[in-house]
């Protein structure tokens, strides 16, 4: 076809632009549920930094009290994705566990382990769920 300009042709055809959007598509819906994971893993990271920082204020608040302090002395750390709370806790030990909420309760573990609760300790143990032999959530 020749254009007004010149003897050559100029530009994509539909088919060309078509190929290119269906290309792109593929692309985009094979990356996505990867990315979703990442966001996931990044977010349980951030819940797992949470815990070890009130674990740490929980060991501060101690050297200076002759107990633990409960979630009315010590701030309880806030998330979009996960609610954290304090469920064991004596003079001498302490629990604390971070709860997924919203689309982060479809969070996994390499292995399959699901990674919906994370708990950690005064004894330092990390587990997730009520099983205190899981680790891989942690790793």
């Amino acid at each position: 076809m020749k254009n007004r300009y010149g003897n050559g042709t100029r530009g994509f055809t539909v088919i060309e632009l078509m190929i290119v959007l269906v290309i792109i598509a593929v692309l985009a819906i094979l990356a996505y549920p990867s990315y979703i994971d990442y966001v996931r893993k990044a977010r349980r990271g951030e819940a797992q930094q949470l815990l070890m920082n009130w674990s740490i204020n929980q060991e501060i608040w101690r050297s200076n009290n002759p107990e633990y302090a409960t979630t009315a002395q010590l701030p309880v750390p806030t998330h979009d994705n996960y609610t954290f709370d304090l469920p064991a806790q004596t003079a001498t030990a302490f629990t604390l566990r971070a709860v997924a909420s919203g689309d982060q309760v479809n969070d996994h573990a390499k292995d399959g382990t699901a990674c919906s609760t994370l708990n950690l300790n005064s004894a330092g143990r990390k587990y997730s769920g009520n099983n205190t032999a899981l680790l891989s959530c942690w790793n």
